[in-house]
């Protein structure tokens, strides 16, 4: 019998399921669209040098994009 063991997502997969629904409901040139994308493409670069997964953190009313490890 083959049992299917659900694996983790990703952070690509992760990256891409945030980006196509952030497109679905935003223009594609929205600056907070490309804010979103550019803090993804960070947290990805981390985990690729440091490893551990990454949370991107962003608050437009306080005006600040944090990322950390988590």
């Amino acid at each position: 019998m083959i049992q299917y063991i659900p694996r983790d997502k990703t952070r690509s997969e992760e990256i891409l399921e945030k980006l196509l629904a952030m497109a679905s409901g935003k223009r594609l040139g929205d600056p907070a669209v490309r804010i979103e994308r550019d803090a993804a493409s960070i947290a990805d670069a981390m985990a690729s040098i440091h490893g551990g997964k990454w949370q991107v953190l962003i608050d437009h009313q306080a005006g600040y994009v944090t990322i950390l490890r988590h």
